[in-house]
């Protein structure tokens, strides 16, 4: 097996985290920089309904201009204004909430042996946050000073997983072919949708000596109480990022 570039999921892959949590610690922070024009409420539900609304992008813009001018319809705030006092968020407050995040012990180490292994490194986290929060995120998980040739983020795609465009988009941005391409993540869904493309896929499983199918499947199936039923996406491999450092390179044990 021949692969020239590993898209690697970031959530839950390469950081821990309750995500139900931090949206609630994040949606608290951001709204001082909102306050004048939302009571807390409506800001609530505005962020999240942009969020859902941006989510099922259909590509006409990106998804930073869909999120935004989703959020401020119905408001005084104009486009530019909701644009800097987001960015003013990011650059003061953010960082503030890494306290939250856990690294994955493995990752950097992972990714910096991909890169000097001469492969292109792209990290498809689902792109709702913009540029400069998705370059903190990577600080969060210690790799903010790698060489990683592309992250994707809300400003530079117009599509999210698991569609089939947001992984064409990575394909067309690093020019490369989806059967020299691995995705590599814990969500059985959305990032195993990959292989619909022809991407080979590697499912990330950190807790797998209980025998869990990966953190964000076993939280889905708590909150709802009901098994979850997955997509019969093809699966090329399965294990810990150790192991998938295995399946690239075919290292032993």
């Amino acid at each position: 097996m021949i692969i020239k570039a590993l898209l690697i999921d970031f959530d839950n892959t390469l950081v821990l985290f309750n995500e139900d949590e931090f949206l609630v610690n994040y949606a608290e922070k951001a709204y001082p920089y909102m306050a004048d024009y939302f009571d807390q409420s409506t800001f609530f539900q505005k962020l999240l309904q942009s969020t859902v609304n941006m989510i099922r992008n259909d590509g006409s813009m990106t998804n930073v201009e869909l999120f935004t001018n989703h959020f401020i319809s119905g408001s005084e705030l104009s486009y530019e204004e909701c644009h800097n006092r987001l960015r003013k968020f990011y650059a003061e407050s953010f960082r503030q909430l890494g306290n939250q995040v856990h690294v994955v012990p493995y990752g950097r180490k992972l990714i910096k042996r991909v890169l000097q292994k001469g492969l292109q490194v792209v990290i498809a986290t689902n792109p709702i946050f913009p540029e400069l929060a998705t370059q903190i995120r990577l600080e969060w998980a210690n790799l903010g000073d790698l060489d990683i040739t592309m992250s994707t983020h809300a400003e530079n795609m117009s599509y999210c997983k698991p569609r089939p465009e947001y992984y064409r988009s990575i394909l067309d941005h690093i020019n490369q072919k989806p059967e020299d391409c691995l995705m590599a993540g814990n969500d059985p869904i959305s990032d195993m949708a990959a292989s619909v493309l022809g991407i080979k896929t590697f499912l990330v499983d950190l807790d797998q000596e209980k025998g869990r199918l990966g953190i964000l499947s076993k939280e889905i199936e708590e909150r709802t109480k009901k098994k979850v039923v997955y997509p019969q996406y093809p699966i090329d491999g399965s294990g810990t990022l150790q192991d998938l450092e295995r399946f690239l390179f075919g290292t032993k044990r």
